[in-house]
């Protein structure tokens, strides 16, 4: 027994209910709203009603495992613990009052809760397998798995926009100037995805800008602030951009990040953030209000399109500034472009719409998420014996972070598979 264990039973009514509550004092008990729930200091239930014998109570409610946990915690020193209506506990064991003295009713549930439901709960917390609810999982309706994964896809939506929130704070709403600093971010996938967002924050989209149809002067402020062109070169186009960066940083105080934060190891060179930094620059260069066109978009060929781009070409035969090869075009691939709708489009488009009052930016958003392929990894595989095949993106990032969010952290009691297991357990 745990103390959320028994907020969750409280919550859920998952006590027998054959007979009336009777509470130690031996008073009748009928509980017409168990409370909200509280996440914050204070009672664990909040405006809660109930009915001790024939008198309507409408308050807070506290549970503990045991009455003298009360003591323990110190709450009759606490007088955000004086408007109380109820102690929920699992074993009476004291008898316990408020900073003024108040002696107030107390249910003990030990004899309304079934063995079962301990049992169910202890073999999903003490589960070794790849979810807690391995070998339960079936048991559970369609429909409340497909609830709980499109719950999973809102909240993993509402992480990915966190980070949007603080940079629109960061950068006074220019939306314009949030989504390239996110854009940036998922060009450099996960790897490389700090020192990406670094340049872009250390590099005002302005600039750009500014210079918007002058490709040579983007790559030299893409390059430079990345830390790229400290050095001289041999070649005639590199050297071109050094130059070019050295007026550049002194003309605008620019501050270029470290180019040791940049990971090459273990990546395809077609990964190599020289190469990413080099469609960047010429995703820059060809686009023009990407945002808005973004938000205008009715398809994912659309969105496709405004992502379809080819590097310069001192690239065609480079991977990085010192070494050639062979000749070979190096344009955003259909997986790539797709990594950067799910990472950045999607998570903005949700974000604007919300902010903004247009319902129809957030479906679309999540309407676009359905039109992705499904991911493929090793999570993914080991959910299929589960769930079945995946039918698309917003279906893989909802199991990932049912995987990651409740699974791995064994939070089954914030889960309504878990909820309908500890409750029906065996039962189809």
């Amino acid at each position: 027994m745990t103390e959320n264990l028994l907020q969750f039973i409280w919550q859920h009514r998952l006590y027998a209910s054959k007979e009336p509550l009777k509470t130690a004092e031996g008073e009748t008990l009928l509980v017409l709203h168990p409370g909200t729930l509280n996440t914050h200091a204070g009672p664990d239930f909040l405006e809660a009603r109930i009915i001790l014998n024939s008198t309507l109570w409408a308050g807070n409610i506290e549970v503990h495992v045991k009455s003298s946990d009360w003591i323990l915690h110190q709450h009759q020193k606490d007088a955000n613990y004086d408007r109380l209506i109820l102690h929920v506990v699992y074993l009476h064991d004291a008898t316990i009052s408020t900073s003024q003295g108040t002696v107030f009713s107390t249910i003990e549930l030990k004899s309304y809760v079934e063995e079962s439901l301990f049992e169910r709960y202890r073999q999903l917390m003490e589960s070794n397998r790849f979810i807690p609810c391995d070998s339960r999982i079936a048991t559970v309706s369609t429909l409340t798995v497909q609830m709980q994964l499109e719950r999973m896809l809102a909240e993993r939506l509402e992480e990915k926009t966190g980070r949007i929130i603080e940079l629109l704070n960061l950068k006074k709403n220019n939306w314009h100037e949030v989504f390239y600093i996110q854009l940036a971010r998922a060009f450099g996938l996960h790897i490389n995805q700090d020192a990406f967002e670094r340049v872009a924050l250390q590099t005002p989209l302005h600039l750009f800008e500014k210079y918007k149809n002058q490709q040579p002067i983007i790559e030299a402020l893409l390059f430079g602030q990345a830390g790229f062109l400290s050095d001289y070169f041999d070649e005639p186009y590199p050297d071109v951009l050094h130059s070019e960066y050295q007026y550049l940083k002194k003309l605008y105080a620019l501050e270029p990040i470290s180019v040791h934060l940049w990971k090459f190891l273990r990546l395809r060179p077609a990964n190599f953030p020289t190469i990413r930094l080099a469609q960047f620059a010429q995703l820059i260069v060809q686009s023009t209000h990407l945002f808005s066109k973004i938000l205008n978009a009715q398809s994912l060929s659309e969105l496709e399109d405004l992502f379809d781009v080819e590097v310069s070409g001192f690239w065609l035969n480079h991977y990085t500034f010192r070494d050639e090869s062979a000749q070979k075009k190096k344009h955003l691939g259909k997986s790539f472009i797709h990594t950067l709708i799910s990472n950045a489009v999607v998570p903005s488009l949700f974000i604007y719409g919300k902010l903004q009052g247009q319902n129809h930016l957030c479906e679309s958003a999540i309407y676009f998420l359905q039109q992705l392929p499904a991911e493929t990894n090793q999570i993914i595989r080991k959910w299929e014996s589960k769930m079945g095949v995946a039918k698309n993106a917003a279906d893989t990032q909802a199991r990932l972070q049912l995987y990651k969010k409740y699974c791995l952290p064994k939070k089954c009691l914030s889960c309504g598979i878990g909820y309908e297991i500890l409750k029906r357990g065996d039962k189809k």
